[in-house]
């Protein structure tokens, strides 16, 4: 959790976390969607997936690895974590770099070259290796990633306060050259300017009383289909609202909605102009979200059916049953989604609310004109 993501966003995900699954066998028998859902929130779901396989892997072996060699055979788990659980929990004298281990460690040493590059990453492990100290490894290791996470920190480091500034390379060359700082040191990378993808996303309520024997929890009266995600690739596996990519050139309502259109249709059985009513149809807004390597821009519309056949027969001509699901409106609520299709509902339910109260407002109006 610790990876991405700051300790205050982390404390309470990690407390319902152990909570629910207080051992690596309680842990391995969940589901991944059981999983997937606790992580909500949290991004970068791989991990989530990674911590499940792993649990699995372990209890498969029988037993949990102790050295950071046998660690490292786990799924998910590589020299990072492999070095942090076996220096801190099983004592092995094993370093730990992450990125605040690897800026103490250029300053220390004054290491000018690019720090993601191979050949400078594995010098890192290798003078890491060298400072550990051999009776309180995982002190040291939780030590050093703390120094480089307060005092040396990017750009306001605390050199009159650290305990190890008489030994820093950096900090003596910028005293000797007024061109030198110390928070040139790490170089810093420009990072990969993110890709640009666009999406339509349709958010699809089903106003219909559909079968009872779709799903236990239904609220007859509101319900919203989701798709599940490829299980490899991007938010593998999650839930979402039916999302097609377009071309950065039709991304007008026109092209959007025949996008979508052909989606519902070939994936679902759903021929929104043949085998149902279209109550509603109409942009809801757009909403941009940031991936590491993606900038994606959801175009949000909201589509209210009133189908003409039930929800049990829509589920067996998908091609995929197991990938389409109806759920209502407190399912929503409380279900594991994530950040992004989160805020697509959030929007939704704004526009609705939004739409209700003008609505009220007209009615209002006509009754005082009655009166009259």
């Amino acid at each position: 959790m610790l990876q991405q993501t700051r300790v205050p966003v982390v404390v309470d995900y990690y407390s319902r976390w152990m909570a629910r699954w207080p051992t690596v066998h309680s842990l391995a028998a969940a589901t991944q969607e059981e999983v997937n859902e606790m992580w909500a929130g949290l991004g970068y779901y791989r991990r989530a997936r990674f911590l499940l396989e792993g649990a699995k892997q372990i209890i498969e072996k029988g037993e949990f690895p102790r050295t950071a060699s046998e660690l490292r055979r786990v799924r998910g788990i590589g020299d990072y974590t492999a070095g942090a659980i076996a220096s801190i929990a099983f004592n092995e004298v094993v370093p730990v770099v992450d990125g605040n281990v690897v800026r103490v460690i250029s300053r220390l040493y004054a290491i000018p070259d690019n720090p993601k590059e191979s050949s400078t990453v594995k010098r890192f492990w290798e003078l890491t290796g060298e400072l550990v100290d051999p009776s309180r490894p995982g002190d040291f290791n939780q030590a050093m990633m703390e120094l480089g996470a307060t005092l040396c920190s990017k750009t306001k480091p605390g050199c009159s306060q650290c305990p190890v500034s008489s030994h820093c390379q950096a900090l003596t060359l910028s005293s000797q050259n007024t061109s030198l700082q110390v928070t040139d040191f790490p170089r810093v990378v420009p990072k990969a300017k993110p890709r640009c993808d666009f999406a339509a996303v349709c958010v699809v309520q089903i106003a219909h009383a559909l079968d009872q024997g779709v799903t236990c929890t239904m609220d007859m009266d509101n319900l919203f289909l989701l798709i599940k995600r490829p299980e490899e690739g991007l938010l593998a596996g999650l839930w979402e609202f039916p999302s097609v990519l377009v071309s950065e050139g039709k991304t007008d309502a026109m092209n959007r909605r025949k996008e979508m259109d052909k989606y519902l249709r070939q994936l679902l059985s759903i021929d929104v102009k043949r085998r149902s009513s279209v109550i509603l149809r109409e942009d809801v807004g757009q909403y941009v979200h940031i991936f590491s390597h993606i900038r994606l821009t959801m175009f949000v519309e909201l589509m209210i059916l009133n189908l003409e056949d039930d929800a049990k027969q829509l589920c067996k001509e998908g091609q995929d049953s197991t990938k389409l699901r109806f759920i209502d409106e407190n399912a929503v609520e409380s279900m594991g989604l994530t950040s992004g299709i989160r805020k697509v509902y959030n929007m939704v339910k704004a526009f609705k609310d939004k739409r209700l109260k003008e609505q009220s407002q007209v009615t209002t109006r006509k009754r005082g004109r009655g009166l009259k």
